[in-house]
């Protein structure tokens, strides 16, 4: 027997209730969620689709702007499947970013010269051009 689909907030799964935090900032004020929830469902129940796949479809679509100044309702954009696409996008961006990050992680950074040191080194750098010009140099002189 299969699950009944959800009708409430409270029975919502873990991948909608991440599609409707995604879509939230950029839904239009008539941009229904119970719309948005049977329509999710109707797409993954009837036609197969990977909810991770809407998720990261939506992830893309808000990330990239959407349709500029037309932004479509939560279950227009359902059903035009514009996850199917949006999801490997954004799984390339993804990638993308995560080999960024390793590359800086990759070279550590320099170490931090301490200022003491700093000083001593700079003080060596001193005596060695004085010995070169053949001149004492003036912490020496005390």
């Amino acid at each position: 027997m299969k699950a009944a689909r959800p009708t409430t907030i409270a029975e919502e799964t873990l991948e909608f209730k991440a599609f409707w935090e995604i879509w939230r900032p950029i839904m239009h004020k008539n941009d229904g969620r119970g719309a948005a929830r049977d329509e999710f469902f109707r797409h993954v129940e009837i036609r197969g689709a990977n909810p991770q796949d809407i998720v990261d479809g939506a992830r893309w679509y808000v990330r990239t702007g959407g349709n500029g100044e037309y932004k479509l309702h939560a279950q227009t954009w359902l059903n035009r499947r514009a996850y199917e696409d949006g999801c490997e996008q954004e799984r390339a961006f993804q990638a993308r970013l995560a080999e960024t990050a390793a590359k800086r992680t990759a070279h550590p950074p320099k170490p931090i010269i301490q200022p003491e040191q700093a000083k001593e080194d700079r003080e060596a750098i001193a005596r060695r051009v004085y010995e070169r010009l053949g001149m004492t140099a003036p912490s020496e002189v005390h």
